[in-house]
């Protein structure tokens, strides 16, 4: 049995709160849902800390962090630029060709994906003022030049991925094809979610590959095999599970059964010593699901399947602060392992 606690900002929201939870309750009747299955798993941990503990890391978070995440300093900095050197080198040498693409992306990109319908919650849309005279100089005298903007053609982008695709639309390729790019990425977030681990904006590399069925599983093993090596070689806790992705209506509901039963998506969920729980990478199989919408074929002229595998830097960043704390304070051994896979990766480029 589930409880759900809602404490109301205000008591002037309590009746349309109200309307909304029965609404929900209703939609979510007769909804038969499926739990995640642990495929990996690191031993349950013994030094679980409780809620406010104080030996060093929580100052070093506090430090590296600021509280809603919007600045981060020093260590946090350092290790953001170490992991994704990390994960960069290890895509290139599976033979993925960079990229770099805008913060920004076309709502006809957004709407091919699915993404507007799907994920509303998420999305930070991109307003501009329009190139007029009239407009403009409205804009220097008026009390809430916002009133004055138009919605652009653009949103913030919420992922690299849907970049890949909207470069290879249209394409047919001669043989399998891997990307890899770093940006920010945007998520609307409610305000009492926000913090920590959890960021509106936040750096994601991506590896994204396309290719027939067969190609794109064994690329999304392999490199669940070699995150989760190196999940272990950094002494991290937590565990490899089959999830979905956060579908925000009932209707939904048999996609992501659907994404659970055909394990189209795992996601490594690193577990900290204040005992919070959250993911820091997923490796997901979409199957044509992209590739159609965008055409982008395969040499039969048919649409081929796609995968990729996306690493939170910043939680990364987070999760290892959280383990131990401060960058001068690591145990030689692990920071000696951190340094000496990143090394490695880089000699075999």
């Amino acid at each position: 049995m589930m409880e759900v606690v809602i404490e109301p900002v205000s008591l002037e929201s309590y009746g349309e709160i109200a309307a909304t939870v029965e609404a929900m309750i209703a939609e979510e009747r007769g909804i038969r849902t499926l739990g995640s299955r642990t495929i990996k798993q690191t031993p349950v941990r013994s030094d679980i800390l409780e809620r406010g503990f104080d030996d060093g890391r929580e100052a070093t978070l506090q430090q590296a962090y600021a509280t809603d995440g919007s600045v981060k300093r020093d260590d946090a900095v350092k290790l953001i630029g170490l992991l994704d050197q990390l994960f960069e080198v290890m895509a290139v040498r599976r033979g993925a060709a960079l990229r770099r693409y805008p913060s920004m992306i076309g709502l006809d990109t957004l709407e091919k994906c699915g993404y507007i319908r799907s994920f509303p919650q998420n999305l930070y849309m991109v307003s501009e003022f329009s190139h007029q005279y009239d407009t403009l100089r409205q804009v220097k005298t008026a009390v809430d030049p916002a009133a004055l903007a138009r919605q652009s053609k653009h949103a913030l982008a919420p992922a690299v991925c849907f970049h890949c695709y909207a470069e290879l639309s249209g394409q047919v390729l001669d043989g399998p094809v891997r990307l890899t790019a770093m940006g920010n990425c945007f998520r609307h977030e409610a305000e009492w979610r926000v913090g920590n681990h959890r960021l509106t904006e936040f750096s994601m590399r991506e590896v994204v590959f396309v290719g027939d069925s067969d190609f794109v599983e064994e690329e999304r093993g392999w490199w669940m095999q070699e995150i989760w090596s190196l999940f272990v070689e950094l002494d991290l806790h937590g565990s490899l599970t089959t999830a979905n992705d956060p579908f925000y209506f009932s209707e939904d509901a048999l996609k992501i059964q659907h994404q659970k039963m055909a394990s189209m998506k795992y996601e490594l969920l690193v577990e900290t010593p204040a005992g919070s729980t959250f993911s820091i990478a997923s490796f997901n199989h979409m199957g044509d699901s992209l590739c159609k919408p965008f055409n982008v074929n395969g040499p039969a002229g048919l649409p081929w399947s796609s995968g990729c595998v996306a690493f939170g830097i910043d939680r990364w960043a987070f999760a290892l602060l959280a383990e131990y704390g401060a960058w001068d304070e690591w145990p030689s051994i692990v920071k000696d392992r951190f340094q000496g896979r990143a090394l490695a990766s880089v000699m075999q480029v």
